[in-house]
């Protein structure tokens, strides 16, 4: 699975790896642009969850 902003370019890096029957919490920090971030699974159906907390300023 990956986690990237909205509009970029994927990377080859993932956020997470995991198996069947697996459930694994995990913690990304991605730039949110006009208010999406973009998934990436290449593992078949998948139940997520995302939720968006905070912000950062400069």
């Amino acid at each position: 699975m990956s986690v990237y902003p909205n509009g970029t370019t994927r990377t080859s890096a993932s956020n997470l790896n995991f198996t069947t029957g697996q459930t694994i919490p995990n913690l990304v920090i991605v730039p949110v642009v006009n208010g999406r971030v973009s998934f990436y699974n290449n593992a078949g159906a998948v139940d997520l969850i995302a939720d968006v907390a905070g912000y950062y300023t400069k």
